[in-house]
């Protein structure tokens, strides 16, 4: 069923949503939570109040409709200002784009809004200042959350030597065969990618929930479809786990208590019937590849050195000497050991605590500062570009918490399309960032 302009032009503030349904029909969308009510159909705009009413409503041009307390679309501005010799101008960033935004309160609950450009209306409005609408959550900023983190990795270890605050790659500590997570469309375990003890007023579950470990599905190469494992019954006998899909691929999220932090390391369980993933099957420079995967200190130091004879003689001596180290270990072997995690404070992030939004207007009840804005540039929030990861602060644009962990692709072995993701340690959310 198409729009109906007809009965989309008597709207007005005060009417019921179910009457705008109707007007729209198959062009409705309920309004996501971040709208704060906001939707826009083509000419047509309106705010749906917190009790399911109009609250305003805005017709643009070419939109037909009757006059509007005397107001026509085409109406020459001369006329307009004849007609409300009152109005007033009113200040809008539309300005920059030759518009004039006027405004008349015609009673206490109703007032009359006109956008005027090249001397005739082109925008007529109706709102109610009294609406009450409702508000996206962490809209403002969180004053409990005081401190960010950068989160870089070190040298594999042999994870016998468990390290403090976490690591990346090897096996999970806690996560045993049972609890292991199967992936859903290929039978096969998921791999571990890492586990981070996070700081005190990043445990949103509660203070006895000390780290996370987070598994993800194939994403290397292409497994055969399969759907004979019901991890159903493992997901509703687990509360402590969440489930979050991206990209096409499954993640598991388990929260640790400190005992499961320092229990022995787990092991992926031996499904009958399932293949092998490559991850166990094969080392981890044959299974992610040599640029995906994170450089040892000597590597850096390796490419960093000038030589002589140039970059060409020292990638062929490189070839010729014998392979080692974790990369070329199998990958059973490989699983022993872990990259471990740093965890390192921040300082003067003026974005802690605050929700981290793409666009300006959505930061002005936080005050997060963007990194690319001129505010940010002036700050060098650009220092906060380089890490592995890191806990809240600047970065990261989904609609998440201030409490969210952002993470790269070489922080576990993932693939994100070149690009970063994030996960709300509050909604238990994962998203994709450029």
């Amino acid at each position: 069923m198409p729009i109906d302009n007809v009965r989309l032009a008597p709207m007005q503030p005060g009417v019921s949503v179910e009457e705008l349904k109707a007007a729209l029909g198959t062009s409705w969308k309920e309004p996501s939570l971040q709208a704060e009510g906001h939707l826009h159909i083509e000419e047509f705009g309106t705010r749906i109040t917190a009790d399911g009413r109009l609250g305003e409503v805005h017709f643009r041009a070419p939109f037909e409709l009757p006059p509007i307390h005397g107001v026509r679309m085409g109406m020459p501005a001369e006329e307009l200002y004849r007609l409300y010799p009152g109005v007033e101008r009113i200040s809008d960033e539309r300005e920059k784009y030759g518009w004039t935004m006027l405004e008349t309160n015609l009673s206490d609950t109703l007032t009359l809004g006109v956008g005027i450009r090249e001397d005739v209306v082109r925008i007529i409005s109706l709102t109610d200042p009294t609406a009450v609408y409702p508000e996206r959550p962490y809209k403002y900023a969180d004053p409990s959350l005081t401190e960010a983190y950068d989160l870089t990795m070190t040298d594999p270890v042999d994870l016998a030597r468990r390290p403090d605050s976490g690591w990346c790659y090897g096996r999970p500590p806690g996560i045993d065969a049972r609890r292991w997570p199967v992936s859903i469309t290929n039978d096969m375990p998921l791999r571990h990618a890492f586990t981070v003890k996070l700081p005190p007023q990043y445990r949103t579950l509660g203070d006895e929930y000390v780290a996370i470990s987070l598994f993800v599905d194939e994403q290397w190469e292409t497994p055969p479809a399969s759907g004979n494992v019901d991890s159903g019954g493992a997901r509703r006998a687990d509360p402590r786990r969440f489930d979050m899909e991206f990209m096409d691929n499954d993640y598991v999220l388990f929260w640790l208590t400190e005992e499961e932090f320092a229990a022995p390391l787990g092991a992926p369980p031996a499904i009958e019937g399932a293949p092998v993933p490559g991850w166990l099957s094969k080392s981890p420079l044959d299974y992610f590849g040599e640029f995906n995967l994170p450089s040892t200190v000597a590597e850096q130091q390796a490419k960093s050195v000038f030589s002589p004879g140039g970059l060409a003689v020292n990638e062929l001596l490189a070839a010729a000497r014998p392979p080692r180290g974790w990369k070329n270990l199998p990958g059973t072997e490989a699983l022993g050991y872990g990259w471990p995690i740093e965890i390192t404070l921040r300082e003067s992030d003026p974005n802690v605590g605050k929700p981290a939004r793409e666009f300006r207007h959505e930061n002005e009840f936080s005050g997060y500062i963007a990194a690319y804005s001129e505010e940010g540039q002036a700050l060098g929030l650009e220092r906060f570009q380089d890490w592995h990861a890191h806990l809240g602060g600047t970065q990261g644009y989904p609609d998440f918490s201030p409490f969210y962990l952002e993470i790269s692709e070489i922080f576990g072995g993932f693939n994100f399309g070149d690009g970063v993701a994030q996960i709300d340690l509050k909604e238990m959310k994962l998203e994709w960032a450029c």
